[in-house]
């Protein structure tokens, strides 16, 4: 063993770069898993626990007999707490003169409530003693510059009221501003929330009693909540409650649950993709060292060596390289952990972010690494103990006879024959030695998977963005009115200086019903000949609104298990229920809505009155002057632009942009050193052969023009089949965040996949510059030597 362990420290040092290489992809993929679990596990626990501080609710009910549902929800086992409270959207104008459409949540003065508490970020909670003073939600005061002491005026149904801000709050409950989840994406100053005493919600919601229940359950009742939430919908839907909201469909709660669990799909797909190039860079050095091993292996086993003392050597060289990567990687994860989560903290606005260092997760980390070197340097040191000892030490011996693809081609084809010899050096050496060959064009193949993957998610999400914003919403603002118009007033709209067109619009917050469940949602109500809106169906084509029936999201079809012609129920406010039928689907990246027309609307519902005005401006028109001249009519009190919304879809994709650079640029590093671990192998097995051939008279740029216009070919069919992959994968990736909340399809466009293979191309040509040096400095004498024996 002595022997065997000089001679394994020896061919440590013999060709370092190599095992380098295979140590710097184990350590960037246990880094990526640890940086990325510990990551998620922070944020989940940071949720978790702010919820439980917090007492964020279970389960929501709107609608309905609400002093009734809450008495019977606080006397179920497995409810803690039950809270009524009167929540509205209501129309909100900023000091800064900037309109929104904010929401009122109804708090008891004087002491936080039993469930859905908040966190006084500055200033102080509410007080009996203020009846006007409110708190605002962090993400509206941030947007509109709001600080204890400022005003800011809501409409009250007649006329706008002043409040004063008494301090700003965050919540479990708006993390994420979302307003619902059909708006998960609201433009900065577009949405946002004030806290206020309850009192001061009814009244400005113009209501009488509280609309909604919040109810805490215990963890026992946590850990059973599909029964209680059941059973809980169940009985306030008997007492005339409409919508049913549990923890997960809570939107802002849905829609970050969403976001983290990109860092799940991060802590398993891209780590395996670094350890399963740092597996094939392993093999294909230790295939090589079997190779050149040979008369050693013969000699070691000629000698007395036993198979498994030559097998145990050859994976030491594996499990010393997994090891070594492996300790360095988790060392980066835990430093890489704590930056990583304040990050996205910052970037949702997380009041509170815990970091934890995780024992699991360094040894998740070790195991990875080790169990990366130790496989793929078993298949090679097994074939080492395999070798016969006589067979070993009489070497290498070229067992094709003529045989080769290459005679036979010149046999079959005269014309082949007459070739150039450096051709016939570029097309022979991949098809001689195929594992090799394959080995590389694995690598490549991984290497593009994860450039592809990360640049098709930037194309799709910009592609989503568009087809939101340019193909479905033709609108260029929205208006929301305070009160019914009349066709007159909206003529006057219409008429305004730049604007094209003008449409009514009614938003009816609804339950989808069928077959047992049901979706929460709005239906959104349009004319017949809408020009506002596109209805893309799923098989790609485009729709009009139908005089009867519904048309639902795609989402839909699965969600409630209904398909088009289907009979579905409507739960309208106050408990109503309708019947229509499902006149078809559509396909929309954000949110999943129903769509109708505004007589369908008012036949179900018939106090629904338009409730916003949809505008198109001519183009090229003064957009800031026409929103003067619209926010002016009497009627309107509130003005969404919509190119806003575009612009706050691509701000809010940033974080995700950074995620894409990030990952590009450890794809980039990937295909360098998996490229530079299998081309430099390449050129190590073909020493004897180019060092003749640079004996013969070939100079030696001719030469390496020659081996890299090989290399460059074996790269350039692995890429073929690793943009098709990287493809599927991209597919496969971004089907893993399509929920009813966004949709994203898969278009990469042909630019990309040019760019991606050029890449691959550029950087397998820096990965081979290192070898064809060192081809450069051969001992031709020594190599020549070599292959006499």
């Amino acid at each position: 063993m002595s022997t065997l362990n000089v001679k394994l420290r020896r061919d440590l040092r013999r060709r370092p770069a190599q095992l380098v290489s295979v140590v710097v992809l184990v350590m960037l993929g246990v880094a990526l898993f640890g940086a990325s679990h510990d990551a998620y596990e922070n944020l989940d626990s940071g949720y978790r626990d702010l919820f439980a501080k917090y007492r964020f609710a279970d389960l929501t009910l709107s609608g309905g007999d609400t002093a009734a549902i809450a008495r019977e929800a606080r006397a179920a086992p497995g409810v803690a707490a039950a809270a009524v409270r009167t929540v509205a959207d209501v129309p909100m104008r900023t000091p800064d003169g900037g309109t929104l459409v904010g929401r009122v949540v109804g708090f008891p003065a004087g002491s936080q409530p039993a469930v859905n508490r908040v966190m006084v970020l500055h200033g102080r909670y509410l007080d009996p003693a203020a009846p006007s003073g409110v708190l605002a939600d962090k993400h509206l005061a941030d947007d509109a510059g709001l600080g204890p002491g400022a005003t800011v005026a809501v409409w009250d149904g007649r006329a706008w009221r002043d409040l004063v801000v008494r301090g700003t709050a965050s919540s479990p409950e708006y993390l994420w501003p979302a307003p619902s989840r059909q708006n998960i994406l609201p433009a900065p100053g577009s949405f946002g929330v004030l806290y206020v005493p309850e009192e001061l919600a009814r009244r400005l919601a113009g209501r009488d009693a509280p609309n909604e229940v919040a109810v805490y359950y215990t963890p026992g009742g946590r850990d059973a909540s599909g029964r209680l939430d059941a059973a809980l919908t169940a009985a306030a839907r008997a007492r005339g409650a409409g919508a049913a909201v549990t923890r997960a469909e809570q939107p802002s709660n849905a829609t970050l649950a969403q976001d983290i669990k990109g860092f799940s799909q991060l802590a398993v797909m891209f780590p395996l993709l670094f350890l399963a190039a740092a597996g094939i860079a392993v093999y294909v050095v230790l295939t090589r060292r079997v190779a050149r091993d040979r008369v050693v292996i013969g000699t070691l086993r000629a000698s007395g060596f036993r198979r498994r003392t030559v097998v145990a050597h050859y994976l030491a060289t594996g499990v010393a390289a997994g090891a070594t990567g492996a300790i360095l990687g988790a060392g980066a994860g835990l430093a890489l952990a704590g930056p990583v989560t304040r990050l996205y903290g910052d970037a949702v606005g997380l009041p509170e972010t815990t970091v934890t260092v995780r024992a699991a997760t360094l040894l998740y980390g070790l195991a990875f690494g080790l169990v990366a070197g130790a496989v793929a340097a078993l298949a090679p040191a097994v074939s080492a103990a395999r070798v016969p000892p006589a067979e070993a030490m009489r070497g290498v011996v070229p067992a094709t006879g003529g045989a080769g693809w290459g005679a036979r081609l010149a046999r079959a084809v005269p014309a082949a024959g007459r070739l150039p010899a450096g051709v016939w050096l570029v097309l022979r050496g991949p098809a001689r030695q195929v594992r090799r060959t394959l080995y590389t064009m694995a690598g490549v193949v991984l290497a593009l998977v994860l450039i592809l993957v990360s640049w098709g998610m930037l194309d799709s999400s910009q592609a989503t963005v568009s087809r939101q914003f340019d193909q479905v919403q033709r609108q260029d603002a929205e208006l929301t009115l305070g009160r019914p118009i009349d066709g007159a007033s909206l003529g006057a709209l219409a008429a305004t200086e730049g604007v094209r067109a003008a449409e009514p619009s009614t938003r009816l917050p609804a339950t989808i019903t069928a077959g047992g469940r049901g979706y929460s949602t709005t239906v959104v109500g349009l004319p017949a000949g809408t020009r506002m809106h596109r209805f893309l169906t799923p098989g790609g084509g485009e729709r009009s609104l139908p005089g009867g029936g519904a048309l639902l999201g795609a989402a839909l079809r699965d969600e409630l298990g209904v398909d088009t012609g289907d009979r579905i129920g409507l739960r309208l406010p106050g408990g109503r229920t309708v019947s229509t039928t499902v006149a078809g689907f559509v396909d929309e990246p954000l949110g999943t809505h129903a769509y109708a027309t505004l007589d369908q609307v008012a036949a179900w519902a018939p106090s629904a009155e338009p409730d916003t005005v949809l505008v198109r401006f001519v183009p090229g028109a003064d957009r800031a002057a026409a929103e003067r001249a619209l926010t002016s009519h009497p009627a309107v009190v509130a003005y969404t632009d919509t190119g806003a919304l575009k612009k706050a879809m691509d701000e809010y994709m940033n974080l995700f942009y950074v995620f894409v650079a990030i990952m590009l640029a450890f794809g980039g590093l990937l295909a360098f050193t998996v490229l530079f671990a299998t081309l430099s192998v390449n050129l190590a097995e073909r020493g004897t052969e180019l060092a003749t051939l640079r004996a013969a008279g070939v100079g030696r740029r001719r030469l390496a023009r020659l081996v890299t216009a090989e290399n460059l070919l074996v790269v350039a069919a692995g890429a073929v089949p690793g943009l098709v992959i990287g493809r599927i994968a991209t597919g496969a990736f971004l089907g893993a965040f399509n929920s009813d909340l966004m949709a994203f399809h898969t278009e990469i466009r042909p630019a990309t996949f040019a760019w991606s293979a050029l890449a691959v191309l550029a950087v397998a040509h820096l990965a081979q510059r290192p070898g064809l040096r060192g081809l450069a400095r051969m001992d031709l004498g020594g190599l020549v030597r070599e292959r006499a024996g």
